[in-house]
């Protein structure tokens, strides 16, 4: 077998200890509410996913070269197809031991359809928080658990966790970058992921107690605490938030935006108390400025549509379309098309680069109108002028500058064609009662991993439907860039030997080598 083949299969094997280790670890739960139904789909959710990833690990550590990036992309891709159709176990087997019952209800009887369950756990992993589930409080404990579970994990990664906790044979670096993340926190990659997950911990931790101290019940709060930090968004209740008081409501506005905030500045604010780390550099400063301009603005057409602002409304849809966490506290759908365009660039948009939002990302949308305002200074320059590319107070070269320019712009087509090309896929299916901008809010709320919805992810959305949005999620969840690696260069990948391919992709760069420096 091709070496290239043993190395993804050997670090997918590994990975494969994720989903397994969070079945077993879900059991406590079934046993402690009395779903004892529910031990057996967890048990054979955690033993089939472990004995299969240590057989790949065992049997391809032999022979396996040194992992390269393109290595990388395909291991995190795959891993992150894989988990989630392991994740879907839970709920169909579940849902199929509770169908002899003539009084389960219909929520649970839907995810015996193999779509529904693979749709629930990619929304899960991918920390999107769509749901086909009508009444989420008609699940059984031990899938309102599972569902937050997922998306704790998935808000973080599980690529980061397995370096923080194993050690893959794979270059760590690689791995953390397949997934796209670039900033340390720490010396090593290992160490930043460590970090990243006690800083997580810490916040969840932070969350449950604050919504318990508001008004919830322990179990809403667990389940709201993980899902909210996570940007996930996926509720124990039927109307998400919107069951919930006034002072509940806000507590989660201020949850969805800590988690739009980045590891980096939240490892600064808690290990030296400076709150000037909450806008000291340019993405972050774009999130206030971002936050404060898309609330006035979001109010003023509620304003004019509803005859009022809506406040809290307003704020809270914001900050969960912004935050990319998809949390709701009333029907999109009823707004105006306006609104729901305006709540829809905020999705594409997304919070800041290095925290658990999806989205396009802060960081780039300001580097693309830093190249518009430098190519209207190269286009004013004398002849014996030059010019500073400046950006977050460092210089950069020029050559830096196009790379990172040329990056961001190449993400952003992808995100245009890809949107483009599922809502004609979606418009396909002749949905009933929504318009093209309501097809676009769904795409959208899909490969940017946010969650919130107009109505068209439902248990009777056709397989197609369903299909469509599971690829954006998993594509979104990725950044994109990986999945179309597995796409379209596998071959190619998977048979060339290393040193062969010379393409951008592989090759290193000033600012690789910069990355894997020890952090200052």
């Amino acid at each position: 077998m091709n070496s290239n083949i043993k190395t993804i299969l050997r670090d997918v094997g590994l990975f494969l200890h994720v989903p397994g280790l969070m079945a077993l670890l879900s059991v406590p739960i079934c046993i402690l509410w009395g779903e004892y139904y529910a031990i057996l789909p967890f048990v054979i959710c955690g033993i089939v996913p472990l004995i299969l990833g240590r057989l790949l690990y065992r049997l391809y550590s032999r022979g396996a070269q040194t992992s390269k990036i393109r290595h990388a992309m395909i291991t995190v891709a795959l891993c992150w197809l894989i988990v989630p159709i392991i994740g879907a176990i839970p709920f169909m087997l579940i849902a199929s031991k509770l169908a002899v019952s003539s009084e389960t209800a219909t929520t649970i009887l839907n995810f015996q359809d193999p779509w529904n369950a693979l749709f629930e756990a990619f929304s899960g992993f991918t920390s999107t928080g769509l749901s086909v589930a009508s009444r989420v409080s008609n699940l059984p404990h031990s899938l309102q658990w599972w569902r937050s579970f997922t998306e704790w994990i998935g808000g973080v990664g599980v690529i980061v966790l397995v370096i923080s906790l194993l050690e893959p044979s794979t270059d760590a670096y690689q791995l953390y970058s397949s997934e796209g993340r670039d900033k340390r926190i720490a010396s090593s990659v290992k160490a930043t992921a460590r970090k990243i997950w006690w800083i997580y911990l810490i916040y969840t931790i932070a969350s449950i107690f604050i919504f318990k101290i508001v008004g919830m019940s322990w179990w809403e709060a667990l389940n709201h605490g993980m899902t909210g930090i996570s940007t996930g968004g996926f509720s124990v209740l039927d109307n998400s938030i919107g069951g919930y008081a006034p002072k509940i409501q806000m507590a989660v506005i201020v949850i969805m935006i800590l988690g739009a905030v980045s590891f980096p500045v939240h490892y600064r604010l808690l290990t030296k108390g400076r709150l000037s780390a909450l806008w000291s550099d340019n993405q972050h400063q774009a999130l206030w400025v971002f936050l404060a301009l898309g609330i006035g603005l979001l109010g003023l057409m509620n304003y004019s549509y509803f005859g009022s602002p809506l406040w809290l409304d307003t704020a809270f849809h914001w900050a969960s379309a912004l935050g990319t966490c998809g949390f709701n506290i009333s029907d999109i759908y009823k707004w105006n098309d306006s609104a729901k365009l305006l709540l829809t660039l905020a999705m594409v948009v997304g919070g800041t680069a290095g925290s658990t939002v999806g989205g396009f990302k802060l960081n780039r949308l300001i580097l693309l109108y830093k190249a518009v305002i430098w190519r209207f200074r190269r286009i004013s320059l004398k002849s014996d002028e030059s010019i500073r590319y400046e950006l977050d107070g460092k210089v950069l070269d020029e050559t830096e500058a196009i790379r990172r320019i040329e990056a961001a712009a190449v993400l952003a087509f992808l995100w245009i064609v890809i949107l483009i090309i599922s809502m004609f896929i979606l418009l396909q299916l002749a949905l009933p009662n929504y318009k093209l901008g309501d097809v676009l809010f769904e795409a959208a709320s899909a490969l940017g991993s946010v969650g919130i919805s107009v109505g068209i992810s439902n248990p009777e959305l056709p397989w197609l439907g369903k299909f469509t949005l599971i690829i954006l999620m998993w594509m979104g969840r990725l950044e994109i860039i990986p999945v179309l690696i597995l796409f379209t260069g596998i071959r190619k990948i998977l048979t060339v030997e290393a040193g062969e391919i010379k393409s951008y992709v592989t090759a290193p760069t000033k600012d690789f080598e910069r990355e894997r420096e020890p952090y200052r």
